[in-house]
């Protein structure tokens, strides 16, 4: 189905319509909501109340330009009153993060095992990075943002958003480069980006 006659289905209060826009947008908004608390539970709660506001401002659901920018702002801000609601109580562990590499049925044990610990150096330093270069790495990496969209989404100049991103890469290169001392900038690139569109 079209998202605008989806959006303008659930303006006039089709629930039916409501429950597949749930549908389709759940895992996305979870994903987003992770990058901000990096708690499961607490995804859990902030992607319900998400959508308990959508439901709220359903009329102006049909005035939407951009939807998947309208999506990551309400995530952001219902996550941030979240995280001020509960900051002495949530408990932030270093959890999953959602990046995975490729493994074939093609690769030699060696290859990946290789693989298996390229991931785990890849997570612990992208985990290490400042808040804000960590947030805008994975929203760029993971769900393939142009500059400009993150620049929107978090109210920020798209100048302090390749800046950020800049300063991301770097650190993380930095990170892997002890482990693979032969890494050019290019292979790291590929390696970083391999599952996302360009920046």
């Amino acid at each position: 189905m079209d998202i605008k006659n989806l959006l303008n289905l659930i303006s006039r209060e089709n629930r039916g319509s409501f429950e597949l826009f749930y549908n389709l947008y759940y895992k996305q908004v979870f994903r987003f909501a992770y990058y901000f608390l990096r708690d499961k539970e607490a995804c859990r709660d902030v992607v319900t109340d998400v959508f308990f506001s959508i439901w709220q401002s359903r009329k102006k659901l049909k005035d939407v330009i951009n939807l998947e920018t309208y999506l990551y702002i309400t995530v952001r801000n219902t996550s941030t009153r979240y995280l001020k609601r509960n900051a002495e109580s949530l408990n932030l562990p270093l959890d999953e993060l959602p990046i995975n590499f490729d493994i074939t049925s093609n690769e030699s044990p060696e290859e990946t095992l290789l693989s298996k610990e390229m991931e785990e150096t890849l997570k612990r330093a992208i985990q290490e990075l400042p808040e804000k270069c960590r947030l805008i790495f994975l929203m760029i990496r993971e769900e393939g943002l142009k500059p400009k969209q993150v620049a929107e989404i978090l109210s920020i100049q798209e100048s302090t958003v390749r800046v950020q991103l800049k300063i991301a890469i770097e650190k993380i290169i930095e990170a892997i480069k002890p482990y693979y001392p032969n890494l050019t900038l290019s292979t790291s690139l590929i390696i970083l980006f391999q599952f996302s569109t360009s920046f």
